[in-house]
């Protein structure tokens, strides 16, 4: 028992040794006298392990509809100083919700934002996405998903 542990714990250990060792390699032969244009200078593009998605639940009722739409849950970003890149709505597949007029949708609408800005969107009231699981869905009645 104790040297299939031991056997299993290095093969772990030399799987983990190796990943490292390959991201090192890709970093030191990426291109790094590539002469860059002024474009890239003054405003280099927003890499997407700087975004993270960022949710609110959009209020809809069962037989009633109702709650808020993908333009005003985004509108509580930017109005607060947040970009928003993209913005899409979604439904919760994490939890049940019995088939119940007036009961929740599970319905959520979800915005992509700089990882410096989930702070401030913490503070109005949205949660970080990666935390729950969703799908992705058409907005009806809104349009759909949005790029900005």
């Amino acid at each position: 028992m104790k040297s299939h542990f031991l056997c299993l714990l290095a093969l772990t250990l030399s799987l983990v040794f190796a990943g490292c060792g390959q991201r090192a390699d890709r970093e030191k032969t990426a291109p790094q006298d590539e002469p860059q244009s002024s474009a890239e200078e003054e405003a280099p593009p927003v890499q997407a392990e700087e975004l993270i998605w960022v949710l609110e639940g959009r209020g809809s009722k069962q037989c009633e509809g109702g709650g808020i739409s993908l333009e005003e849950s985004a509108a509580k970003l930017t109005d607060s100083g947040v970009e928003v890149q993209e913005s899409r709505c979604g439904v919760r597949t994490d939890r049940m919700y019995p088939s119940v007029c007036g009961g929740p949708t599970g319905e959520i609408l979800l915005h992509l934002v700089g990882q410096e800005s989930l702070d401030a969107a913490l503070e109005l009231g949205f949660d970080p996405a990666d935390r729950i699981e969703y799908q992705h869905k058409s907005c009806s009645g809104s349009g759909g998903a949005q790029t900005r």
